[in-house]
């Protein structure tokens, strides 16, 4: 299976880790419960500082291994580990997400004036576990 070095990268992070912490960056808003835009899709953020780039660059490697039925995404969960989330409600992407929302909300035509983090994880699916064990054996032997 063709995959790039940022895939390869985040399927070794999660065969490692206990838990990966995504989120969705939503614009809701506070009249209308039904009005909701997607800001940012699977974003695994590692450092605060992390740029936008690199952001947009995990999110979309974590996009292609869910399509490539590796990986599992689900922003579903009810109960998470806040200390997953503390990084993210630090980072400048947020910030920024925040920032611009309160800028555009003082706009009497604004539709979205609440910034929104949907916190979500994602998990190895049988097959990603398969390929991310051989991916081990290889960078270990």
């Amino acid at each position: 299976m063709n995959s790039t070095q940022e895939e390869k990268k985040i399927l070794l992070e999660m065969k490692q880790a206990k838990r990966y912490p995504i989120v969705r960056l939503e614009l809701h808003n506070s009249e209308d419960a039904e009005l909701v835009s997607v800001a940012l899709n699977y974003v695994r953020i590692t450092d605060a500082q992390d740029s936008m780039e690199t952001v947009k660059e995990r999110g979309a490697a974590l996009q292609s291994l869910m399509e490539k039925g590796l990986v599992f995404i689900d922003y579903t969960v009810r109960v998470w580990v806040s200390g997953d989330y503390d990084v993210y409600y630090k980072s400048k992407i947020y910030e920024l997400l925040c920032h611009t929302v309160m800028e555009s909300a003082k706009r009497p035509e604004a539709i979205f004036n609440l910034p929104y983090m949907r916190k979500g994880y994602a998990n190895l699916t049988a097959k990603g576990e398969k390929i991310a064990a051989h991916m081990e054996v290889k960078t270990s032997g």
